[in-house]
């Protein structure tokens, strides 16, 4: 059959097996939200919500389900149901029913997707599996529990050949606060510059200096990687004619350079940077257009210069948004793999260009230490949520502006 056929019927499968899941969720909560007084309630639920379960069940994974596993499903569906039905009876009585029926599917999907790899994490980060024990997973579905062991290895044993957890640690932060200070410092530049009166072409102009964000990063990535080429790439094209024009440049060392190999970390931050101001200058723009103008004629009146109206005026007005976009900023460039790996080849590539994400990566699909990565992800995780919660209370980010 043709592979594409096989794919869109792959496709058509999925999308009819979430509405199926779609229409039985909906089904539980109108039923719970609006027939709760009913004489039949309360048997109907508790033997209607076990075989839906398992109908549901075999919808996903077949008709051959093992006996246990059938019993088990039918098992926790009904104690769950214990609970739950005499809880929307007794306590929920269908108030809000309407909002809650709109917003569970999304809720239930958002569970899925991030709550249970959430979960999962940790429960991998107390296991341990590798390759010696991924059979005896697959075959029992049960791993050696090895405890903390797996959070003592991050912080003792090394997750790459050449580099340890502290030099990670130290390079990520030092990547981090570099891209995000000049992604800051060019996009407050280039929102001030576009919030002046510069005439019809101002629209022009922010479409121009928002397609390295709005295009996908893949593409943008990977052109931007072949600027960079030692022999063909724009930039060392560009110095190569510069030293052909003035020789005493050659006399002063310059000359190609091997960005790729010899400076790896440096390439992956340059196009990080590029990549990453008109994100931050379309914030930052938003936010320069909400101050009322009156702020500033007031200020002029009273014989304020432009940089005392800058600094007494734009910054503190401005922190509300700064802030909350410096910790998502933050948060994107500590954990952007996506640079680094188009970059540098990160299937076996230099480790020079490493950060704490991708030898996590490294660790987990070169060197098949998923116990070990998975304990890695939570203490990333751990610090991202303290640096993040440190800067928004020391910023206060999260307070008014005008509050």
């Amino acid at each position: 059959m043709n592979p594409l056929v096989v794919s869109l019927a792959e496709v058509v499968q999925m999308v009819c097996f979430v509405g199926w899941g779609v229409l039985l969720f909906e089904l539980y909560l109108y039923i719970h939200f609006n027939k709760f007084d009913e004489k039949w309630y309360f048997p109907a639920v508790l033997i209607g919500v076990p075989v839906s379960a398992l109908v549901f069940a075999i919808t996903a994974e077949g008709a051959d389900l093992p006996g246990g596993v059938i019993g088990a499903i039918l098992a926790y569906a009904f104690v769950f149901e214990l609970f739950a039905a005499p809880f929307f009876k007794y306590i929920v009585r269908g108030k809000h029913s309407l909002a809650y029926m709109m917003i569970a599917p999304g809720f239930v999907g958002l569970a899925l997707l991030i709550a249970y790899p959430l979960v999962f994490e940790f429960y991998l980060s107390f296991h341990d599996l590798k390759l010696t024990t991924l059979k005896m997973w697959a075959e029992t579905g049960t791993l050696p529990f090895v405890g903390f062991k797996q959070f003592k290895a991050v912080f003792t044993l090394p997750p790459l050949s050449e580099v340890t957890f502290l030099q990670l640690l130290g390079r990520t932060l030092w990547w981090t606060f570099i891209n995000v200070f000049f992604h800051v410092v060019g996009g407050f530049c280039l929102a001030l510059l576009l919030n002046q009166n510069i005439g019809k072409m101002r629209g022009i102009y922010r479409t121009l200096l928002v397609i390295p964000w709005a295009m996908p990063q893949v593409v943008a990535v990977l052109a931007m990687r072949g600027e960079f080429h030692s022999e063909y790439g724009f930039i060392n094209v560009m110095i190569i004619r510069l030293v052909a024009k003035f020789p005493f440049l050659a006399h002063l060392g310059i000359g190609p350079v091997q960005w790729l190999s010899n400076h790896a970390l440096l390439t992956c931050t340059l196009i990080n940077v590029w990549l990453g101001i008109p994100f931050m200058m379309v914030i930052i723009l938003g936010g320069l257009q909400s101050i009322p103008s009156s702020y500033y004629d007031a200020a002029a009146i009273d014989g304020a210069s432009a940089f005392q109206r800058f600094w007494n005026i734009t910054l503190p007005l401005m922190k509300p948004v700064v802030a909350p976009a410096v910790t998502l900023g933050t948060v994107w460039t500590f954990n952007n793999i996506n640079v680094i790996y188009l970059v540098t080849g990160q299937a076996g590539g230099t480790e020079q260009a490493d950060i704490l994400v991708s030898a996590l990566y490294k660790a987990a699909f070169t060197f098949s230490r998923y116990s070990y990565s998975a304990a890695l992800a939570v203490v990333i995780f751990a610090l991202l949520f303290v640096i993040s919660v440190g800067w928004l209370k020391f910023t206060k980010g999260s307070e008014s502006a005008y509050g």
